[in-house]
């Protein structure tokens, strides 16, 4: 029996259409895996491609900062502007130009790749290789992984799916961390290799002297006052610009009588107490409310940079400056110097003495270990006499170690001695910045801090002492801008060779 012609092709076409089925069918399962867009190119930089995974990193990274930041905003009652519980697309960045949040944190994570391409290439090409702190850094996050892992009760795979996306690997995360951590690595070691002689710093401070010089001063501000009003509802109304405007013209009267007061021979925190906000009153009764010393001119204040740095400026000079939409800010001049016996960093050795603690309840009604002030008496009585111990045994650093490794309680230091070596003043804590860094402070000498917690809380007293100190502080801010300046130039020269792009797969990562 012969088989009709028409009803073979049909048979054909039919069998073709079911293999065409099944192929989509596959490929849509394959899709739905992740399979095809895991291994995408979803950036390019220079001659490297980039998956979706690789751009992921990066991309989350950024989201999950921003994310945590808003949050952290928001429990102090400010808006940043993103909104956490929405997802990066439905909020817009810039919405003139029609820029989502998610195309916000694609670009700059594919800025922050080609930084990371950039300064590998050029490491490998000149032959650099990760230093020990850097492959101990690697470890470091290696481990943190673990225990965060462990504590959040989940395997680190699918911890690190949670954080960078579902194609996070672990031996991929490795890989990019490792990058990254050679990236900063190299980029250090680059800026360092811009070094300056005396003729050239000394040249950058005098074209940067209100900068680089140092300021002594005390200053105050004036609130201005508008009567809180509402309406029929309860809402608060805005002030009118005219009521802003008498308030305005009320500050600045306290202001200029203030200032008169302080000219006629009234101490400034005497009469500072008169004319600050009710919350400020405690803090200027304190005779050192309110006083700055050592600010360097590059960190003064906006409002009153340009009065205090000019060079007329003379000791006691006095004024109050507009401070827009707030009040008004008085303002006292008291010295400026370039800082020939400031330091930026020095190596100093602690002695820690923590005070025994008391189980108390705290405002929230939860229960806390805290000090009482009879055992912070204790800690401050022991402390001393380990001073004056140090004092009888020769006031040296051998005998400040000796102390140290008897009876400190800092295990971090402990068995060196209790030594910080290369301290810079930003790093250390406030008590230990204001003795160690003051004017005039000399190796040799040692003192009674007190000791606190991170939580702000008085929790014992530490001893101090001076073992030496590194460069200048106007030297150290003089190289560092130099080597800014040199690095951004070497940095800017090379980009071009680095053409970074992003393909369509990375718009995948928005559905991630």
């Amino acid at each position: 029996m012969r088989t009709n012609q028409n009803e073979k092709s049909k048979a054909k076409l039919y069998w073709a259409i079911g293999i065409i089925a099944a192929v989509l069918a596959a490929a849509l399962l394959i899709w739905n895996s992740g399979i095809f867009v895991k291994g995408s190119t979803a950036a390019t930089v220079g001659d490297k491609e980039y998956s979706v995974a690789e751009v992921g990193y990066f991309y989350e990274t950024i989201k999950n900062n921003t994310v945590s930041q808003a949050r952290t905003y928001a429990s102090m009652g400010i808006d940043m502007g993103y909104d956490p519980d929405l997802s990066p697309q439905e909020q817009f960045y810039n919405e003139e130009e029609g820029v989502t949040y998610a195309d916000y944190f694609l670009d700059n994570a594919l800025l922050q790749l080609q930084n990371v391409t950039i300064l590998c290439s050029e490491a490998e090409a000149e032959g650099y290789t990760l230093s020990e702190e850097g492959q101990q850094s690697i470890q470091e996050n290696i481990d943190a992984l673990s225990d965060v892992s462990l504590q959040s009760g989940v395997s680190e795979s699918a911890y690190l799916k949670a954080v960078y996306g579902k194609f996070m690997t672990k031996s991929l995360f490795k890989d990019i961390l490792g990058q990254a951590i050679l990236a900063q690595d190299y980029s250090n070691a680059k800026a360092e290799s811009f070094t300056y002689s005396d003729d050239e710093l000394d040249k950058y401070y005098a074209d940067n002297a209100d900068d680089l010089d140092q300021y002594e001063y005390r200053s105050c501000y004036i609130n201005y006052e508008v009567e809180t009003k509402t309406d029929d509802e309860g809402n608060p109304v805005e002030a009118t610009e005219e009521e802003t405007e008498a308030a305005m013209g009320e500050a600045k009267k306290k202001a200029d009588q203030m200032v008169e007061e302080i000219q006629g021979g009234t101490a400034f925190n005497d009469a500072a107490v008169h004319y600050v906000a009710e919350e400020s009153v405690e803090t200027y009764k304190d005779e050192e409310g309110g006083l700055v010393t050592g600010a360097m001119g590059n960190s003064l204040p906006s409002t009153f940079k340009d009065w205090i740095t000019s060079g007329s400026r003379q000791d006691g000079d006095i004024t109050s400056i507009e401070v827009e939409g707030t009040g008004y800010c008085v303002v006292q001049f008291l010295g400026r110097d370039k800082g020939e016996n400031s330091y930026q960093t020095a190596s100093y050795r602690n002695l820690l003495v923590l005070a025994e603690t008391t189980a108390t309840t705290a405002e929230d009604g939860t229960e806390v270990e805290q000090p009482t002030q009879e055992q912070l008496d204790a800690a401050k009585e022991q402390a001393d006499a380990l001073l004056e111990q140090w004092k009888e045994n020769g006031k040296d650093a051998d005998a400040f170690a000796a102390l140290v490794q008897d009876n400190s309680d800092d295990g971090e230091t402990v068995d060196n001695g209790g030594l910080n070596e290369d301290a810079d003043r930003s790093a250390v804590s406030a008590q230990v910045q204001k003795w160690l860094f003051k004017e005039g402070r000399k190796p040799g000498q040692a003192t009674v801090v007190e000791y606190t917690d991170a939580t702000g809380t008085v929790a014992g007293y530490q001893l101090l002492f001076a073992e030496s100190f590194g460069e200048l502080r106007w030297r150290s801010q003089a190289t560092l801008n130099l080597r800014s300046a040199d690095y951004d130039k070497w940095y800017e020269g090379i980009q071009e060779n680095y053409p970074a792009e992003l393909t369509d797969a990375a718009k995948t990562l928005f559905d991630l």
